[in-house]
Parts: C-alpha cells; structure tokens; sequence
C-alpha cells in the first residue's frame, strides 16, 4: 500500500468509537472488511475471527478494538458528567500520564454519540484564589455537553454507565508521521487488515492464518483469554504499541527504541515473558529482509498475548513504535507499520527449516 492507503486505514479505524466494553463499531468494520478476504464469525464477547487460508500450524495475528475511556458515574442537575476511569483506580485521584482536558470528547451512548468536551474550573475563576492545589482529583474533571439540566442529559440516552472517549482528529503531520487518538489499538488493527490482505491473495503460506480483534483488553487482557476456547492455536503474533524514548521526560535507558526505526520485538514486560524462539526466528526473517528491527524489554505494559499464553499458545509480541500513548495524541510512522506488515508476511510464508534457531544452534 501507498502512504496515503495506509494513512487513510489507520484514520477510519482511529476515528471509530469504541470505548471499552462498547467496541461494535470497530468489530462490526472489521467483519465487513475481513469478509471480503476471509471466513469471518463473531465470538459470544464479540471478538471478531477471520480465516485467511493456508494450512500447518494455526497462527493467528491479534489486536484490539477497545480503547481508552471513562465512564459516566454521575450527571449533575445542570448537565454535566462526571466521569470515572475505565479501570479499577487505586490512586483516587488521576495518574499523571492522564490528559484529557481541553480535549473533544464524545460520549458513546446505546443509540449514537453526543460531542462535549473536558473539562475543569479554569482561568479567571480560579486564578484568583490562588489556587496551589498539587493534583487534579477526579471530581475536578466533567464533560460538558451543551445542555443546563440532567434531563436533557438523558433525553439524548445518557446515563450512568455511559462511555466517554476524548476524540480530535487523526492528522498526519510531517512526512510519514501521522498523530492521533486510538493508535492504541487501531493501527495493530490496520497493520492485520494489510497482512491479511496480502496473505489472501498469496498461494505459498506455511501456515493456517487467522486474524483476531479482541475486546476489553485495556482492562485486563479480557477479550483474548477465551480466544482459545473459540480455536485451536498453534501460535499468535499480537500487535499492539511500542514504546520509544526518543522524547524529552522520557529515559532512554529504560525505553532505547525510537520512532521510524522500525518493528520492535518484545521479549518480555508486566505480563509475561514471551516466546524467546518465536521472537528470535521473527528477528532472524527481518534481517533477511534487511530491515531495521528494535527489541525490548518494556516497563509498565501488558497485551492480549499474555492471555493466550496463559491458554498454553506460544506467543510472541510484535509492536509499532508510538510516542506519547495512552494519550489523545498518540503517534505512529506510516514506514514503522509497513514493515509490520512486511515482517509478518514474510513470517507467514517461510518455511519452519528455511530459518535457522540461532539460539538453539549455539545450544547444541
């Protein structure tokens, strides 16, 4: 695909809604556009399975359709939301990773979305009073929607229990930088939706491939746990965020991967300790595709393959670098999700003994 094909991909899959827990819109894009290469059926939580083709061992590549939000846990009587994380919170009181005021949001409600935006007490009526508070608490924050009572709240099918997205715009900035929300997990999506598309029309696989989307995985890998109560697995490539220091704040020490310096394979974060094998032979097929790759070791991150490793399939964990996440601004290169997509064709259409273990041959 061009630049511009794979910008377009990523901003449609961004821009859907789909808050945890309420990701249909993503899920039922997906089932449309995989159906017009693959066998596509929905499981009973709404993960979305595609067939590519081939035959051998099943391989499947994952990604997830939820994303970020907050939850309606309260409206005022003129109006506004108040809102809670999407996670259980520990702190009471938001993380300081957490930036959502002043942005867009959109309420995602059983029947369509309403705009607002986030927001706090700001300006002149607080600058006066000298306020020193040292954080935000979460009843600092609401969403203000544009209307003055509660009942015009629920008359446009807002309640307790709502889902809250912050929602600007994906843009593409310089060059092949593209900046948005949901990259987190939607890019992972776009890069499956091309391999998937590529593999379909390819008559050399190795494998039996498979495409999965899951949900709820931002809060706690949910969605993923049953995949393999739906399928027989062999082995799962799952896609989802890198995380790159190439910024300041950040300690390149802890985080030595940047952006456009291609796929980085993950060895190991919070959840698990991934496929060594599996990982390696993925570093072996890039450099003979001659292409730049990263591996890491991250700090404070989970995925879905931890939730299938669990189910005894071996995974490994294949990431885009993205600066900035779990945040509106998320950012992503157009030339770091190609070679995603290269990597994991390429995987798909190499023979088991055309790689070489290197750890098992210095082993022996």
């Amino acid at each position: 695909m061009s630049d511009t094909e794979i910008y377009d991909l990523v901003k449609t899959l961004c821009e859907l809604p789909a808050p945890v827990g309420h990701e249909d819109a993503v899920q039922d894009w997906l089932a449309e556009r995989w159906s017009g290469f693959a066998e596509v059926r929905r499981t009973r939580v709404d993960n979305v399975l595609a067939k590519v083709g081939g035959s051998g061992p099943r391989v499947i590549v994952t990604g997830h359709a939820d994303e970020i939000c907050y939850m309606v846990k309260s409206i005022s009587d003129d109006g506004f939301l108040h809102i809670w994380p999407y996670y259980g919170d520990t702190r009471g009181h938001p993380p300081r990773w957490m930036i959502p005021l002043s942005q867009p949001a959109l309420v995602v409600t059983s029947t369509g979305t309403v705009e607002g935006v986030f927001a706090t007490a700001s300006g002149h009526v607080v600058g006066g009073r000298g306020d020193d508070k040292a954080r935000f608490e979460w009843n600092d924050w609401f969403v203000d929607i544009g209307v003055s009572t509660r009942a015009e709240a629920e008359a446009l099918g807002i309640h307790v229990g709502t889902r809250v997205i912050w929602n600007p715009p994906v843009r593409r900035l310089r060059g092949s930088r593209v900046i948005g929300k949901a990259m987190d997990d939607r890019a992972a999506l776009a890069i499956a939706t091309m391999a998937g598309e590529a593999l379909a029309a390819r008559d050399d696989l190795a494998y039996e491939v498979w495409l999965g989307s899951t949900v709820q995985e931002e809060n706690g890998l949910l969605g993923a746990a049953s995949l393999a109560d739906e399928l027989e697995l062999d082995l799962c490539l799952n896609l989802d965020v890198g995380l790159v220091g190439d910024i300041p704040g950040s300690d390149k020490r802890d985080f030595p991967c940047v952006l456009g310096g291609g796929p980085i394979l993950v060895y190991s974060d919070n959840s698990a300790h991934y496929s060594r094998k599996l990982t390696d032979r993925l570093g072996e097929i890039a450099v003979g595709l001659g292409m730049p790759v990263q591996r890491a070791v991250f700090q404070n991150y989970g995925s879905d393959a931890a939730a299938l490793l669990r189910r005894g399939v071996e995974v490994a964990l294949i990431t885009y670098p993205t600066r900035y996440t779990h945040s509106p601004i998320e950012t992503v290169d157009l030339h770091d999700l190609q070679a995603c997509v290269d990597l994991i064709v390429a995987f798909a259409t190499t023979p088991l003994h055309e790689v070489t273990d290197v750890n098992d041959s210095c082993e022996a």
